[in-house]
């Protein structure tokens, strides 16, 4: 049992004239938690795209490879633009939420807050993990667009394989590739954000239970 907790529980044992002191002992501590969880969130999501950029820059040229055999790098330069643009969006929202939530000065506010900063944070996870899906999508029909191409790219060895296997095999390699990534990165972000968010929506229900008990 935390503190918060302990505040609680002391507070609902206490006689009514003496609520109104407690609750708003109860208040600050719920506050500055949370105020400290979503400043986390703002830290890791930090954390998190210099990670990402340092990944992207260690990846040596030939994994580019298939990209420029497609010639797709124009448009992959393109969307990587985009999609750090939206990421640095996002950062800034998780900055602007941390900011908001310190300058909060009563109960009913701060729920409102809480509720929006986890949206703010789904939204963020579900982008992410959408885009890879749809990054992958969006290359296997352009792969499979034509059979010469797929050939080179799937078969540079020039194995005695038929359309039809390199078909078979490239669907059923990307379907494997693309769950793996997907688990791995779904596990990842609520191994991270989700421990955070668990912390913030217990605070959001303890503040709610005040809210209504103070009223």
């Amino acid at each position: 049992m935390d503190a918060l907790d302990n505040y609680k529980k002391a507070w609902e044992n206490q006689p009514e004239a003496s609520h109104k002191i407690s609750s708003e002992e109860i208040y600050k501590m719920a506050h500055s938690k949370s105020s400290s969880i979503v400043k986390w969130i703002f830290i890791i999501g930090i954390l998190e795209f210099i990670l990402w950029t340092a990944v992207n820059i260690a990846i040596p040229d030939r994994f580019y490879k298939i990209y420029e055999d497609l010639n797709l790098m124009e448009y992959l330069n393109v969307f990587m633009g985009l999609h750090y643009a939206i990421i640095v969006v996002f950062l800034y929202l998780f900055y602007k939420n941390y900011k908001r939530v310190s300058l909060v000065d009563n109960t009913k506010k701060l729920i409102q807050k809480i509720l929006k900063i986890r949206k703010t944070v789904k939204y963020y996870v579900f982008y992410n993990i959408a885009t890879v899906f749809l990054v992958s999508i969006i290359l296997n029909i352009v792969l499979f667009s034509d059979e010469n191409t797929l050939m080179s790219v799937m078969n540079p060895n020039n194995l005695t394989l038929d359309i039809q296997q390199v078909v078979t095999i490239t669907v059923i390699s990307q379907l494997i590739a693309l769950l793996i990534i997907i688990v791995l990165l779904w596990l990842f972000y609520k191994l991270v954000y989700g421990i955070l968010l668990k912390k913030l929506t217990k605070n959001y229900k303890e503040l709610l239970k005040l809210e209504i008990n103070s009223n």
